[in-house]
């Protein structure tokens, strides 16, 4: 059987110089059916001279905003760009390991809304690995994100939940899989790190925190009626933990729930070990 072809589509603002490690690892990538899609999201110098030399490695299509439109504009204008069966989200400042793709297209089956993978966090500190559920349904999304930031999506089912929500300024992916979950199903997950998320390394962030804290209270206003008591006492615990509430375990007591408790406090400990 034919290879569906996939389009990996790189959104980038002001990041340039961070974009090349994202498009290298995207050229190196072991499956040999990709295109590429980049767009350049109003940045004050044009990336098409970083881009440009990839053209000779890759089917490749640049689309340059003269003035920001924002993330999920981008990533929609990417997405209606795209050629292929299957759509694969990359941030600029982030890298694929040259397998991902592959291995991501083994895995897949329509029985489930879209597949991801487990991922390497790539702090200054150390380098652990976000181990996620093999399987992460839409109850386990209503508490928190388990998904990250990236999947390998069919680009007609993105486009039949409505694309990435415009009106939101954070939690714009998260969104989506909540979505992507209620129409199609539990999301399938590689237990193998397949991406490399890279952070503290300095760059210009697409989102302020402010922007950031009102998009989440957003995001929590339109998917809150989904949510059982429990649920929305966690969400309302991640907005604590945005504002620089939460401080220490005591403050994880009364807010998560108690099977996930333990889970929490492990994330909330091995943050401080690689960033303090």
């Amino acid at each position: 059987m034919d290879k569906p072809l996939v389009s990996a589509v790189i959104t980038t603002h002001n990041r340039l110089q961070l974009l090349p490690r994202a498009l290298d690892s995207v050229v190196v990538q072991s499956y040999d059916n990709i295109e590429l899609i980049v767009v350049d999201d109003g940045s004050h110098q044009s990336a098409l001279p970083i881009v440009e030399p990839y053209y000779d490695a890759i089917s490749l299509h640049y689309i340059r905003n003269e003035a920001p439109m924002g993330a999920c504009k981008a990533r929609n204008q990417g997405i209606e760009e795209a050629s292929g069966d299957f759509i694969a989200g990359l941030d600029d400042d982030d890298a694929w390991t040259e397998d991902r793709i592959e291995k991501l297209i083994e895995a897949y089956s329509d029985e489930y809304a879209f597949v991801t993978s487990d991922v390497r966090m790539m702090y200054k500190k150390g380098v652990p690995v976000w181990q996620k559920p093999e399987v992460i349904t839409l109850e386990d999304l209503l508490y928190t994100n388990y998904v990250g930031n990236q999947g390998l999506i069919k680009k007609e089912r993105i486009q039949a939940v409505g694309g990435f929500d415009e009106s939101l300024d954070a939690a714009q992916d998260y969104d989506l899989w909540i979505r992507l979950a209620e129409e199609y199903g539990p999301i399938r997950n590689v237990q193998e790190p397949l991406q490399e998320v890279y952070l503290q390394h300095g760059g210009e962030r697409i989102s302020n925190p402010r922007d950031q804290l009102r998009g989440y209270l957003k995001f929590y206003q339109k998917h809150k009626d989904k949510m059982n008591k429990r649920q929305r006492k966690y969400q309302l615990y991640n907005i604590r933990k945005a504002t620089g509430k939460v401080t220490g375990f005591t403050d994880l007591v009364g807010w998560v729930p108690p099977h996930r408790y333990w889970k929490e406090a492990k994330s909330w400990l091995a943050e401080k070990l690689f960033t303090t």
